[in-house]
């Protein structure tokens, strides 16, 4: 690394002047520069977030810590991120859990609650207030791997997308629908429809073919996808999100290398990261629903109530297997984490309520409840 070449001339330098008789001095620090690898694209939430937040630890350190962003999985992909920054190939890197379940077993976890995803700003702030805070487990696995967590990764919730206007409302009863996860895929099953699995870039054509009826996914589909040449209906009824991982993060290596000013600074941001990539996700998600309406006349439906009684029993259902399969993973006590995550969604669900907050606003509001600091 760069790192490593600079401290090596520096001791060379600073030999040098001694022996001359001090007529050569060591100079200033240099900038420290850290690699960080992104699977996703640089056009992608992800991508224009962490470049977003690098440029801002870059000003707010004086230019002494920089970052290296490789994207579009040049250095490391999704599964192999963690052993990446494990081994010290990077010092950094976009962390989905869902790639590495059995070595992230207890942040798992929370990804497997994902039908508690209903807002992506409340999904976002309880997932890393209960990394950060309330869960000694989740940072001791990241340790283990050799990961300093600054947040987490929450994407926006899913919809049922599909062919048909459903006149009579919708009715899901024996609709094929594009799954994705076990997760989502049992909730098509409690609703009477029958799931499919396949990805989201090979829904387009399942739909267009009728191989399918229905899509699930986050309402940026509709245009990242194409989906809203296809689709006639958008139900409007949340049905699972991600959330798990880390967004932003550094190596143990690299964290413990930091004096406590540079921590702090990195504290922070990974809390305006968490509110830039959710408002990027939000602004993805309006843009492209509105698109759909006007350009494709893509209707918004309601959910019929005989549906939306389903869903709170159907979390309940989900909280059990969840904790059955970390234990299966050998975790002590998933319990813990369940009833911390869930405690934080109803917390976060009261301090923003139908607040119109900016990005800055909730990133504030991030900064005092998560970090425990006065915004600013």
């Amino acid at each position: 690394m760069s790192t490593k070449i600079y401290k090596t001339r520096k001791l060379f330098f600073v030999c040098m002047g001694v022996l001359l008789g001090g007529f050569i001095f060591a100079g200033p620090a240099q900038a420290k520069t850290l690699t960080y690898s992104m699977y996703t694209p640089p056009a992608s939430p992800g991508g224009v977030a962490a470049k977003k937040t690098f440029d801002y630890i870059e000003k707010e350190t004086g230019g002494d810590l920089k970052f290296d962003l490789y994207m579009g999985g040049t250095l490391t992909n999704g599964k192999t991120t963690l052993s990446g920054i494990s081994n010290g190939v990077v010092d950094g890197g976009l962390l989905v859990s869902a790639y590495t379940p059995s070595a992230l077993p207890v942040n798992s976890i929370m990804a497997d609650l994902l039908f508690y995803n209903d807002d992506v700003r409340v999904s976002a702030a309880a997932s890393v207030d209960t990394l950060l805070n309330d869960c000694p487990a989740c940072l001791a696995e990241f340790k283990k791997n050799n990961v300093h967590p600054l947040n987490s990764v929450t994407t926006p919730s899913f919809r049922m997308m599909c062919k048909g206007g459903f006149e009579k409302g919708f009715d899901p009863e024996g609709l094929r629908m594009r799954a994705g996860v076990s997760e989502t895929g049992r909730w098509i099953k409690e609703i009477g429809a029958i799931p499919v699995d396949m990805a989201q870039t090979e829904a387009y054509q399942a739909l267009q073919r009728n191989a399918v009826d229905c899509a699930l996914g986050v309402p940026s589909w509709l245009h990242t996808y194409s989906w809203e040449e296809i689709v006639n209906t958008v139900v409007n009824l949340p049905v699972g999100g991600y959330q798990g991982g880390s967004f932003i993060n550094v190596s143990e290596t690299a964290w413990n290398d930091m004096d406590a000013k540079t921590q702090a600074v990195l504290e922070k941001a990974g809390m305006y990261a968490t509110a830039t990539l959710s408002y990027i996700y939000l602004h993805e998600d309006q843009s492209a629903s509105e698109e759909a309406r006007k350009k494709y006349h893509v209707k918004f439906i309601d959910a019929p109530s005989s549906l939306k009684e389903k869903v709170a029993p159907f979390k309940q259902q989900e909280i059990k297997i969840a904790i059955r399969n970390a234990r299966a993973k050998g975790v002590k006590d998933p319990e813990a984490v369940v009833n911390a995550f869930i405690k934080n969604i109803e917390k976060w669900k009261a301090l923003i309520g139908d607040k119109d907050l900016s990005e800055d606003q909730y990133a504030q509001l991030l900064i005092k409840n998560v970090l425990h600091e006065s915004p600013k």
